[in-house]
């Protein structure tokens, strides 16, 4: 699993001289409350928990990254060669990562495809890959898992 998200991140960039989307601009004053408030679009929740993950493992933050993560999948990076649980299996990722960044990469609620009534969400490797310029078959997909009434990733794969 470690060397799979290496390879991928190999053909991305830093993410900063990439185009982010402008707040929306319009006429009304920020300061004024919307009419009606927004529900939050459920893709950007399931965007929004991978981009924590990948913060909480840049910053070496082993703990945090394992609470967005199954017992499932907590379990996994516990059998990681020399690991004998999540957080040291977080922590050599970290380490193996070195200078990249797993927060380089660049995911949008449009990649984001629902499945088992909301239950769970998928980001696929094809999308990831066409998004950032990386080979499909270097890059890991996403499952998550509705989990007490969050996201949680169940798997990177």
């Amino acid at each position: 699993m470690l060397l799979g998200v290496t390879a991928a991140l190999a053909g991305c960039g830093d993410g900063a001289s990439e185009a982010q989307p402008s707040p929306s601009t319009s006429a009304t004053s920020s300061s004024a409350p919307a009419p009606t408030p927004e529900r939050p679009d459920p893709r950007a929740a399931v965007v929004d928990l991978i981009n924590t993950f990948h913060l909480a493992v840049d910053a070496d933050k082993a703990g945090r990254a394992c609470t967005l993560l199954t017992s499932q999948l907590q379990g996994v990076y516990a059998r990681n060669p020399g690991a004998s649980s999540c957080e040291e299996g977080i922590h050599q990722l970290h380490d193996e990562l070195g200078s990249t960044k797993l927060s380089s990469l660049l995911f949008a609620p449009s990649d984001v495809e629902f499945m088992k009534h909301g239950k769970q969400a998928v980001i696929s490797h094809e999308l990831i890959a066409k998004r950032n310029g990386t080979d499909p078959d270097e890059t890991n997909s996403y499952n998550l898992e509705r989990e007490r009434g969050g996201w949680k990733i169940s798997y990177i794969g």
